[in-house]
């Protein structure tokens, strides 16, 4: 995450309010005063090898398990100072040191014109973080001065909550890619914008796994545009909802339940969501009754459509499911996935 804000803004703060309250260990690093082995490791002869020493603050946070490695005045680090930030922020690894899984990037950066002999991010380096405005309204200043300032809650999400919610939204964001497909990379034309969030498969998957947790987390509406935005950009992000808003999907289980009965949509990007929302109910519940609707049924109204390879790639990620639950294959499924099926080997079809 790296917050964007001006100075006196309070991001260091609440950095440091949030890991105190949640008996964090925080280790903060002033990105503008490090130079590159301060990132990647001090080099020391090894004998038959060079090895990298990492530096004190990440044997810390290490001896602690993890926590928070908050990266202050990030946009005030050259070029060279950026680059050998990639490793650390991507891969967890400092020198010759692997951080804890519990260890997360935090950074913060004055915008580009409230900055003092300001770099812009690198490409690279911005398109690692989830983007956020920090911004302090008046009256919240007024309030806190008056009232007192409250304390910052995090909401906890356990990862069996946030995973079921992660997956569908991997499915969704793959649907939507299909329909836009000019969306899955697109490195901004100017400098400045390379700097900020931005659609790559990588920001991607951010974008999903944080909408997961705050959809398991119960987070309002414009939260989860927020990091949205944070993660693809605003643009991408618009048009992500806008074609998520405009969705009018069957019912997978209702479908189910009824045999296989199902009013297919006629677009390959909805038609990619259901087979996604099909395999992922299979998964869960490989009742021979339902696998006999979803192949017998759904999977061949699709192939039926002209959407052979979309219903084979189903049929593909779901068969072990199928041939364990003894599912009968009928003719029609079996003309459609004939090849396939050769490849599973022991399915029923019937005759």
């Amino acid at each position: 995450m790296l917050l964007w804000g001006g100075p006196g803004v309070g991001k260091t703060s609440v950095i440091e309010q949030i890991a105190e309250i949640n008996g964090w260990h925080l280790e903060t690093v002033i990105a503008s005063i490090c130079d590159p082995t301060d990132f990647k490791g001090m080099p020391r002869d090894a004998g038959d090898r060079t090895e990298f020493s990492p530096p004190d603050w990440a044997v810390r946070v290490a001896q602690a398990g993890g926590g928070i490695v908050f990266l202050d005045e990030i946009s005030t680090a050259p070029p060279s100072v950026q680059a050998a930030l990639l490793r650390p922020v991507l891969t967890g690894v400092v020198g010759d040191l692997r951080l804890p899984a519990a260890t997360r990037f935090v950074a913060a950066a004055n915008p580009p014109d409230e900055a003092a002999d300001g770099w812009e991010l690198s490409a690279p380096l911005a398109n690692r973080f989830v983007h956020l405005a920090w911004e302090v309204p008046a009256r919240v200043v007024s309030d806190g001065f008056i009232y007192g300032f409250g304390q910052i809650s995090v909401p906890t999400v356990s990862e069996t909550q946030a995973l079921p919610v992660v997956a569908a939204m991997m499915r969704s964001i793959g649907a939507f890619i299909t329909a836009r497909p000019d969306l899955v990379h697109k490195l901004p034309a100017s400098s400045s914008e390379r700097g900020l969030a931005w659609p790559s498969p990588r920001s991607w998957e951010m974008a999903a796994r944080l909408l997961g947790f705050a959809g398991a987390s119960g987070a309002r509406a414009g939260i989860r545009q927020q990091l949205l935005a944070g993660a693809v950009g605003p643009s991408a992000a618009r048009e992500y909802l806008a074609w998520e808003r405009a969705l009018d999907l069957p019912d997978i289980e209702k479908a189910l339940a009824a045999g296989g009965t199902i009013d297919l949509p006629t677009t390959p990007d909805r038609l990619v969501a259901v087979c996604g929302a099909l395999v992922a109910a299979i998964l869960g519940d490989p009742d021979m009754k339902r696998c006999d609707a979803a192949v017998n049924g759904i999977l061949v109204d699709i192939a039926d459509a002209g959407h052979v390879d979309l219903a084979t790639v189903a049929l593909r990620r779901m068969s072990a499911q199928v041939l364990e639950s003894g599912a009968v294959l009928g003719p029609a499924a079996v003309r459609h996935f004939a090849g396939l099926l050769a490849k599973m080997g022991n399915i029923k079809a019937s005759a």
